[in-house]
C-alpha cells in the first residue's frame, strides 16, 4: 500500500506492511519511477518491498536498490490479472 496508508495501519497495530507492487524492470532502470513508486520513512518498518518481475537480473538489481530500506523482498508469483499474464509475471511464472 501507499506510505500514508501504511503509516495509518501501523498506528492501529499493523506489525508489517507491504509496498504496492512495483515493476522490477522500471524500478531497476528509471530513477523517476523509483522516486514516485517507493516512498518510506524510518518509522515504516518492518517493510516488505513487493515486485513484479520476469527477468532475474532486473529483479536482483531492484532488490539491491532497496535492501537497506526494507526488511524483506517479495516476488509476485500469484497475480492472476490478465495484464500480469500478458506481461509474463505473476501467475504466468508458475506455468
Amino acid at each position: 500500500s501507499e506510505l500514508a496508508f501504511r503509516i495509518l495501519c501501523r498506528k492501529y497495530g499493523a506489525d508489517i506492511a507491504y509496498t504496492p507492487m512495483m515493476s522490477s524492470h522500471k524500478f531497476s532502470t528509471d530513477p523517476a519511477y523509483r522516486k514516485e513508486e517507493f516512498q518510506t520513512v524510518p518509522e515504516d518498518r518492518p517493510l516488505v518491498c513487493h515486485f513484479s518481475a520476469n527477468n532475474p537480473k532486473e529483479f536482483a538489481a531492484s532488490a539491491q536498490l532497496v535492501e537497506d530500506k526494507c526488511d524483506a523482498i517479495d516476488l509476485n508469483l500469484g497475480c492472476p490479472q490478465r495484464t500480469a499474464y500478458l506481461s509474463h509475471f505473476g501467475s504466468h511464472l508458475l506455468g
